[in-house]
């Protein structure tokens, strides 16, 4: 091999690298929000969770979700759902009682992926490090899990909170608002930040309006650069012939990302299929 073919390799090798490493920086993050519905007597035969859980896992496989914020999901189900989950995700978050067991808010991640630095949780009260704490007008206890995580193919950091509102008290809806900003700014360390989360709330509240207007994140709805498809609300109750009507679960990302995509995904409905009483909500992003 001649001296000008070796540096021809040489240049073409470093080329395929630097091209390979600036498509990489630029790969979509697929982040999905999902209410699975908790564990609840009131539910039987098909709306039974063992019933919908393969409905769960399928809509997990078919849709290819790197992260998913998940809200109404107990430890039963958490260990249930990493049964068929655990080769290709983690999952992390407590419980939102005292005893940090109960429902929660948790984040399943792809671990090939993503390498999660650091994790947490903090309820939406006014002491949001108490464990069981409600404040204002709520109704039950209300928590979030938040992480840090580094994206091993872009390597990319971010900073992420999954939660769930209240669904009977509008004041203690708009301080979560205040307090998921607040926490935000606290912990992110100047990381882009992503929120997901049932919100049980329009997009005309004051709530969504403080979420929409900030520094830190933006409404992948109204931004993302193709039409938004699918239903407009996620919640459709067990009932497949619900209308639709304004949107409760949300997905914001950092005010500089792109979205490329936004979807509800309404497989249920179009199936007549149970996976949960909401759809879960899709978008593609990149930071």
């Amino acid at each position: 091999m001649n001296h000008f073919y070796k540096l021809f390799i040489l240049a073409a090798a470093t080329f395929a690298a630097v091209s390979c490493g600036n498509g990489a920086k630029d790969t979509p993050i697929r982040f999905a929000n999902y209410n699975m519905r908790v564990i609840t007597s009131a539910d039987s035969l098909d709306r039974a969770f063992e019933n919908r859980k393969p409905n769960i896992l399928k809509r997990i496989s078919d849709y290819d979700f790197d992260i998913i914020g998940a809200q109404e999901v107990n430890d039963d189900m958490k260990a249930a759902l990493m049964q068929d989950l655990s080769d290709t995700y983690s999952v992390f978050g407590e419980g939102r009682k005292a005893t940090r067991k109960g429902e929660g808010t948790p984040i399943f991640y792809k671990t090939e992926r993503f390498e999660l630095m650091e994790s947490g949780n903090f309820w939406l009260s006014e002491t949001p490090e108490v464990p069981g704490s409600k404040s204002w007008d709520a109704s039950v206890e209300r928590i979030a899990t938040w992480g840090k995580f580094l994206d091993k193919k872009t390597r990319k950091k971010f900073f992420y909170i999954n939660t769930h509102f209240d669904h009977k008290g509008p004041q203690s809806r708009t301080m979560a608002a205040k307090i998921l900003l607040d926490k935000a700014r606290e912990l992110h360390e100047g990381l882009p930040v992503f929120f997901t989360g049932d919100l049980n709330t329009s997009a005309t509240t004051e709530a969504i309006a403080i979420l929409s207007d900030n520094e830190l994140v933006k409404d992948s709805y109204t931004s993302s650069e193709t039409v938004p498809t699918g239903r407009k609300s996620p919640y459709y109750g067990f009932n497949f012939d619900r209308p639709d009507s304004d949107r409760g679960d949300y997905i914001f990302v950092p005010k500089d990302s792109r979205v490329l995509s936004y979807r509800c995904i309404d497989d249920d409905i179009t199936n007549r299929e149970y996976s949960s009483d909401h759809c879960p909500v899709l978008v593609e992003v990149i930071l």
